[in-house]
């Protein structure tokens, strides 16, 4: 079937030039769709912020660690060493008492 040129289209009877019918087509063809590209709005360009000579506030400082006493070390390992007899976990009083003073040392941090 052979193509039809767009003159013979343009030049068709019953519809007046470049009138819209009701459903949205021009001289009986849909309308041309937006490409993604064209119905995307342009992205702007970000600059970085100039920078200003007023000086912001420092940061806190992180607290220095606090050493935990020995007896608080003692507790918190007896409590650790309890848990690992009762879960049967591997593990000996050396590491429990490094654990606990680990465990205090983080909590005093907070």
């Amino acid at each position: 079937m052979p193509r039809k040129s767009k003159s013979a289209e343009e030049n068709k009877p019953g519809d007046s030039a470049g009138a819209q019918s009701t459903n949205g087509k021009v001289n009986g063809t849909e309308p041309k769709k937006k490409t993604r590209a064209a119905a995307a709005p342009a992205k702007k360009k970000t600059t970085a912020p100039k920078k200003s000579g007023a000086k912001k506030p420092a940061a806190p400082a992180a607290k220095p660690p606090v050493e935990p006493t020995d007896e608080q070390i003692r507790l918190r390992a007896y409590f650790i060493a309890e848990r690992r007899h009762k879960l049967s976990l591997p593990g000996d009083s050396s590491h429990d008492w490094i654990e606990a003073r680990r465990q205090l040392i983080e909590e005093s941090q907070r």
